[in-house]
C-alpha cells in the first residue's frame, strides 16, 4: 500500500474515528484503526464492539491495499507535523508515514483480524438537518442517566410519532424532551441509542445548515450518516419511560421570568451548596414564590445565601427545593430569552419551558425541604 493525502485529511478522519476505539483491552487490535486504501479513497475504520466508525476521502493512491496500525499512536504523529501532504507506505509489516523532514515506521497488525463492522438492512430513517440534531441532543444529553443498575436510562429514546422527531432522556430525577417537526413523511418508529454514543456524535456534527444526517435503524442496531462519515452502535434494548405520564398538564402556580436571571441567581446562591460527596448530592436550594416574584436561598456549613429576582407569578404561594444543578442545566440549554416554570406543591414534578419555542421540555422532581 502507497497513497500520498492531505494532512488536514487524515487528521479529521482519525479524530471521527477515534470516538470508537479503545484504550488497554485483552484485544489489541481494537486499539487500532483499520486502513484501507481503494480506488481513490482512504477508509479508516475502528471498532469497540459497541460503537464502530468509518471515515472516508479521496486520495493520491500509487498502490492499493490495507493495514491496522495503533490509532493513538498514529494520532500522536500526525497532530505534530506541520506539512501539508504526507505519504504513506506499508511494506514487510511496517507502516512508514513520510513527511518533508521526518519518517517514523510502526508495527502493523493482520488486518484480516479486524472486526468488520456490522452490515444491515435499515427499515426506518430519517434525514434531518446536522444542525438541529446537534441541538437536539445538545438539549438532552445532560439527562442520560450514569446508574449502570438501571440501563435502559443509559441512553435517550429516538422516536418518530406522526412526523415528529423527539430525544427523550431521563435519570430518575428529571426529563428532557426536544422535539421537531420533520416536513417529509417518515414512518414511526422507537429506538434507545445509548448516550456515549449521542455524545461522540455531538462532537462530529456541524452547525452549518447545509448538510444533513440519516439516522437508519433496525430492531437492534442504529446507523449515521454523517457525510464522509458512518457510525453504527448496537441499539438498548428494553422499554423506555412512559414518559407522557411524569409531564404535568396542568398547573397551581406559572411563573414568567427571564431566563438568565434566574439561571445566574440560581448559580450564586447555589455556591453556598453544602457538596455531600458520599451521596453526590448538594443542600437544596430552597424557591420562595409570591406574588411579589422570587427568592432563592441556601443555608449550609459554607454560609448562606439570599436573592431576590423579578417574576411575573400567577396562582398560589409555594415554597419548594432543587438541586441546584438539574435547575441550571437546564436553563443553559433554553435559548429563550424568557421561561415559565410550573408548578403544582412543594413535592409534584416541576415543568420548565421556553415561552416562544414549544420544542423543548424539562421536568425535574424537587427535594424535600426540611422545616
Amino acid at each position: 500500500m502507497k497513497v500520498n493525502c492531505n494532512l488536514k485529511e487524515l487528521i479529521n478522519g482519525l479524530n471521527v474515528v477515534s470516538k470508537a476505539s479503545v484504550g488497554k483491552t485483552t484485544m489489541p487490535i481494537l486499539e487500532g484503526v483499520l486502513i484501507e486504501a481503494y480506488q481513490g479513497n482512504v477508509k479508516l475504520i475502528t471498532n469497540d464492539l459497541e460503537i464502530g466508525c468509518e471515515h472516508t476521502f479521496s486520495c493520491d493512491i500509487k498502490s492499493e491495499g490495507k493495514t491496522v496500525v495503533d490509532i493513538k499512536m498514529l494520532n500522536e504523529i500526525v497532530r505534530k507535523i506541520e506539512d501539508e501532504n504526507v505519504e504513506i507506505e506499508v511494506e514487510d509489516n511496517i507502516f512508514t508515514l513520510k513527511s518533508i523532514n521526518g519518517t517514523f515506521k510502526l508495527a502493523t497488525m493482520n488486518p484480516n483480524d479486524f472486526p468488520k463492522l456490522p452490515v444491515f438492512t435499515v427499515e426506518n430513517s430519517v434525514v434531518l438537518s446536522q444542525k438541529v440534531f446537534k441541538d437536539m441532543i445538545k438539549k438532552t444529553i445532560f439527562s442520560v442517566s450514569s446508574d449502570e443498575n438501571r440501563p435502559i436510562y443509559n441512553g435517550a429514546l429516538v422516536q418518530v410519532e406522526d412526523n415528529v422527531l423527539k430525544v427523550v432522556t431521563v435519570d430518575g430525577f428529571r426529563l428532557s424532551l426536544r422535539k421537531h417537526l420533520n416536513e417529509n413523511n417518515i414512518n414511526n418508529f422507537k429506538a434507545i441509542i445509548p448516550g456515549k454514543v449521542l455524545s461522540e456524535i455531538l462532537k462530529i456534527l456541524t452547525d452549518d445548515e447545509e448538510y444533513t444526517i440519516k439516522i437508519g435503524v433496525n430492531r437492534n442496531q442504529v446507523l449515521f450518516e454523517m457525510g464522509q462519515s458512518v457510525i453504527v452502535s448496537r441499539i438498548i434494548e428494553g422499554d423506555f419511560l412512559n414518559y407522557h405520564s411524569i409531564i404535568p398538564e396542568h398547573c397551581e402556580t406559572k411563573i414568567k421570568v427571564k431566563t438568565k436571571n434566574l439561571m445566574d441567581s440560581f448559580e450564586r446562591v447555589a455556591l453556598f451548596a453544602k457538596e455531600n460527596k458520599e451521596k453526590d448530592k448538594k443542600s437544596p436550594v430552597r424557591m420562595s414564590v409570591g406574588i411579589d416574584g422570587i427568592i432563592l436561598s441556601c443555608v449550609s456549613e459554607t454560609g448562606d445565601a439570599k436573592e431576590i429576582i423579578n417574576a411575573e407569578v400567577e396562582g398560589k404561594d409555594i415554597e419548594i427545593g432543587f438541586n441546584p444543578r438539574y435547575v441550571i442545566e437546564a436553563l443553559k440549554a433554553i435559548d429563550d430569552q424568557e421561561v415559565y416554570v410550573e408548578l403544582n406543591s412543594s413535592i409534584s414534578p416541576v415543568l420548565i419551558k421556553p415561552i416562544i419555542n414549544n420544542d423543548f421540555i424539562y421536568v425535574v422532581l424537587p427535594i424535600k425541604l426540611k422545616q
